[in-house]
């Protein structure tokens, strides 16, 4: 606008300004508040979600310490069928995991734990599940799966832990040595921050076979064998 323009063209201009680009100026207000609008509603529908999931997730967790099946099953069911885009899912299905096992319905834990892993976009939350899987395949003597599933799985938080689980499935499978080694990795990452028994893992390498007195038990049976066979005098025999 001209500096120089006397007040009475200056207001004049204005208006006619005013007249030409008012519906522009209107809309643009309109976008401008009715994304504001929507975004505080989205963020609104967001939480109100996230805390009617968290309420179920308290009840849920009400069912599992009263031990009562019935119950933890319908509020784990609303929860994984309408809360799947909340952390909640996967606690619910860490939750679902350690009550099946209290039920001693291991294939119903180590499902729910496989469906966090399948689908969960959280890293510790899947590392968790992993560790809690290994731990039930542990009890069901898939030794084979366990090292599958954790070998060379490392640079986390749960190094360590790993490590130790390893240790117990080379030693369900008797492979004494390479369990040994395992524990061993275990004992040398303790320096990491983990939660980790380091008296419980000692105790484990300590009470691990004699590998060498084993073979010599071996040999001295079989040195014993051949000098009874040897000295039996079969003329003697009838």
């Amino acid at each position: 606008m001209d500096e120089f323009l006397s007040e009475k063209e200056q207001i004049q201009y204005i208006r006619e300004w005013w007249q030409e680009n008012r519906s522009y100026i209107f809309i643009v207000i309109l976008v401008v508040v009715g994304g504001i609008t929507g975004n505080n509603a989205w963020k609104s529908s967001i939480a109100e979600k996230q805390l009617s999931a968290s309420s179920l997730y308290e009840s849920l967790a009400v069912g599992v310490s009263d031990n009562n099946s019935e119950t933890a099953e319908e509020i784990a069911d609303q929860i994984f069928n309408g809360y799947k885009d909340t952390i909640y899912f996967d606690k619910a299905k860490l939750a679902m995991a350690y009550f099946y096992m209290s039920q001693s319905r291991d294939e119903d834990a180590a499902n729910s734990l496989r469906d966090i892993l399948q689908k969960s976009e959280d890293h510790e939350i899947s590392l968790i599940a992993e560790y809690r899987l290994a731990k039930i395949m542990l009890y069901q003597k898939k030794y084979q799966e366990v090292i599958d599933m954790l070998t060379d799985n490392n640079g986390h938080a749960f190094e360590t832990k790993y490590s130790e689980l390893l240790g117990d499935a080379y030693y369900g499978l008797q492979k004494y040595d390479v369990a040994e080694a395992a524990y061993l990795a275990a004992l040398r990452t303790t320096n990491q921050t983990q939660m980790v028994d380091v008296a419980l893992i000692q105790m484990k390498i300590n009470d691990l076979p004699d590998l060498l007195k084993n073979i010599v038990k071996k040999d001295i049976k079989v040195i014993t064998k051949k000098k009874i066979f040897k000295n039996l005098n079969f003329k003697t025999l009838p």
